[in-house]
């Protein structure tokens, strides 16, 4: 049995909320970037750039910011790890969270950086925001239930 008593972010009082606000931030930042490329795709001018060339500008920021958020997010469920797993808005926003990147270095990026239809382009970048926001909002919904 995991104990929780021990953790370094259940002992320290200010620890569970700054990994809360680096957990936020990298979120911020990586799903900003995949974002901007998902605008570009949806026909919105993002300065001059392409989709390729925004997507290839902000693979680094957006894979740092994943890693990050990913990092901080097993940091706080290790804080009470069976009622985090236990609540089916959390095994969601989990499971959301696997497709969507799975679908971000797959099909996205593939798309992104192609020569590719509008309508395929609109319903690539429609999928990827709708699978970044419904991942947001399950975190939230989890944090106020």
């Amino acid at each position: 049995m995991y104990d929780t008593a021990n953790n370094f972010l259940n002992v320290h009082e200010w620890a569970y909320g700054a990994t809360e606000v680096v957990h936020i931030l990298s979120l911020t930042l990586a799903i900003g970037f995949i974002a901007l490329v998902d605008l570009r795709l949806l026909g919105f001018q993002v300065g001059s750039a392409t989709s390729a060339r925004l997507a290839r500008a902000t693979a680094v920021g957006s894979l740092m910011g994943l890693v990050v958020a990913i990092t901080t997010g097993f940091m706080v469920f290790s804080t009470d790890p069976v009622r985090y797993f236990n609540h089916p808005t959390m095994r969601f926003k989990l499971i959301a969270l696997v497709v969507a990147i799975g679908f971000n270095y797959s099909v996205h990026t593939r798309v992104a950086r192609g020569d590719y239809s509008p309508t395929i382009r609109r319903a690539v970048a429609s999928i990827s925001l709708l699978l970044w926001v419904t991942i947001v909002f399950s975190g939230l919904f989890y944090s106020f239930t």
